[in-house]
C-alpha cells in the first residue's frame, strides 16, 4: 500500500516539530515500547539513547524519502537485513508501531491529530511491510 501524496505532506510538515523533540522522542519510544511490549527489551543490548536517537533520525530520513522509491528502497533494505540479524521477527512490528504512535502523539501533543496520526500509521505501515518483505523477516 502506498502513501498518498497528502499524507506524505503532512507528514513531512511535522518533521521539524519531532526534530525539535528528537532527544526526548528517541528516549520514550523505548520506554514506551517496553511497555507495550516488555519481551523485546532482550533485542537491545546496547545504549538504548543512543539507539534511539538513531530510530528517530531513520524515522526521519525515511518520511524524506517516502516519495522516491529508488531512493528509499535500499534503504528499507539495508535496515530489514540489520533488524534481521539481531532477531526482529516481522510480529515486533505491531508493538512497535503502538510505541511510535504514542511517542509522536507525546512529542507532538495537540499538533497530532487523528488526521496526522492516520498519515504517520499508514506510513509506517507501509514501512513494516517493506522491512518485512525485503528482510524474509518471518
Amino acid at each position: 500500500m502506498a502513501v498518498s501524496a497528502a499524507d506524505i505532506r503532512k507528514i513531512r510538515d511535522s518533521l521539524p516539530m519531532i526534530r525539535e523533540q528528537i532527544a526526548p522522542a528517541s528516549s520514550s519510544f523505548y520506554d514506551n515500547l517496553f511497555a507495550i511490549a516488555p519481551e523485546l527489551r532482550n533485542l537491545f543490548r546496547g545504549d538504548l539513547d543512543d539507539q534511539g536517537m538513531r530510530f528517530m533520525s531513520t524515522l526521519a530520513t525515511i518520511a524524506d524519502l517516502l516519495d522516491d522509491p529508488e531512493a528509499l528502497g535500499p534503504e528499507l533494505e539495508g535496515l530489514a537485513r540489520a533488524h534481521a540479524g539481531i532477531g526482529v521477527r516481522a510480529a515486533h512490528f505491531a508493538p512497535m508501531g503502538s510505541a511510535l504512535m504514542v511517542t509522536l502523539g507525546e512529542a507532538l501533543g495537540p499538533a497530532f491529530t487523528p488526521d496526522l496520526q492516520g498519515a504517520w500509521r499508514a506510513a509506517y505501515d507501509n514501512f513494516a511491510a517493506e522491512m518485512i518483505a525485503r528482510g524474509g523477516l518471518t
